[in-house]
């Protein structure tokens, strides 16, 4: 539904095999969000149910598959403060994405079933949060197209 071109795009460019894509279960998800005591939005939903134990290539090196997840928000909020950043998370923020310790993204979760997404990168000496998209779908399809054009595809052996 929300990730419908991400799925057809990832599938054009042969990033990965069909059996590379692990998804969480209904069970799994429903868990998580009584564990964080959250509603996810929807479009991350898609996103946990299609690849959210790992997506073969896709994404490797970034801690954003469900094993991360309890704990995102913790080292986001301890990579804000070594790093004397000025703003606070918002209390709604929900960590979804980071890379290499250095950065992450995060959506609100009063903001859609297809939230904007925002990032911290550090730096930058950024002094706010920066909203990188508009929508999470677009995150993962901007995420797909870059590593289509950056990082070697299976076809490509």
């Amino acid at each position: 539904m929300y990730l419908d071109r991400a799925k057809k795009r990832l599938k054009d460019l042969e990033i990965v095999s069909p059996d590379e894509l692990s998804g969480c279960t209904h069970y799994e998800l429903n868990k998580l969000e009584r564990q964080l005591g959250i509603f996810l939005p929807k479009a991350y939903q898609e996103f946990l149910l299609w690849m959210g134990h790992g997506g073969g290539q896709f994404l490797r090196g970034s801690d954003c598959f469900f094993k991360h997840l309890p704990y995102l928000y913790d080292w986001g909020t301890e990579l804000l403060q070594e790093n004397n950043f000025p703003e606070p998370l918002p209390e709604d923020a929900f960590i979804f994405f980071m890379h290499q310790g250095y950065q992450f993204s995060f959506f609100r979760l009063s903001e859609g079933d297809n939230p904007p997404i925002y990032s911290y990168c550090e730096g930058k000496n950024q002094t706010y949060f920066s909203k990188i998209h508009d929508k999470f779908s677009e995150f993962i399809e901007t995420e797909i197209e870059l590593h289509g054009k950056y990082l070697i595809t299976p076809s490509s052996y």
